[in-house]
């Protein structure tokens, strides 16, 4: 705060102070000043407060800022000291789903948090979940790897990027597992799992639940 600031806030430290001195109910004339008709000011009390008001002034207007006064004053934001941290581990949305029988485990891979927009290249962080999924899996399974989109786009373009992300995830399995036998197929937007659009409206959160990778081997 500035110097001129400060005493700026000091004379209205002394209307309150003033204010407070005149009982409540006391009337006033135009100009302000407390009519004689009330209960008067105390002027032992007004004295008292005008004094420390003008030694604190003075203080104010002879006080000289320094270099380290200021550093001291203010502070820095920086990127790496957020109000909260995000982590994948809180997000609302999880990367895969797991659906166990009998016979079989399937394992639903959101593709929002696996490809960017439109793409079927795997993030780097997708690579390495994929990675760990693979060790769940049986010694020498046989592993089918299914590739669905949304509803947004023609078919031929949902059809070949469903099955180049299907190949994607398999390709990161057979690299972490030599002995599994890997099965790809793209399905475009058949079978979803949601409703694409609701009341003739687009729905963007059905849309993105089929929008998937679904990897489904023996349960062990």
């Amino acid at each position: 705060m500035s110097v001129r600031g400060a005493a700026g806030l000091l004379a209205a430290s002394l209307a309150l102070v003033v204010a407070a001195a005149v009982p409540a109910g006391a009337a006033t004339d135009p100009s302000g000043s407390p009519s004689t008709d009330g209960a008067p000011a105390d002027a032992a009390l007004m004295q008292e407060a005008e004094e420390a008001l003008r030694a604190d002034h003075a203080r104010v207007e002879g006080a000289q800022l320094t270099a380290e006064m200021t550093a001291d004053a203010t502070f820095s934001l920086r990127a790496d000291d957020p109000t909260f941290a995000l982590r994948p581990e809180d997000s609302t949305i999880t990367l895969e789903k797991t659906q166990e029988t009998k016979d079989d485990t399937v394992v639903t891979l959101t593709s929002d948090l696996l490809f960017e927009f439109g793409k079927a290249a795997l993030t780097p962080e997708a690579k390495a979940a994929v990675a760990e999924l693979a060790a769940d899996v049986p010694q020498d399974a046989t592993v089918r790897v299914d590739g669905y989109t949304d509803s947004i786009g023609t078919d031929a373009k949902n059809l070949t990027l469903s099955r180049q992300r299907a190949k994607a995830v398999a390709d990161v399995l057979g690299s972490e597992r030599s002995d599994l036998i890997l099965e790809t197929k793209g399905h475009g937007e058949a079978d979803p799992v949601a409703e694409n659009e609701v009341g003739g409206e687009d729905n963007p959160a059905g849309r993105a639940l089929n929008r998937r990778v679904e990897v489904t081997y023996p349960t062990s």
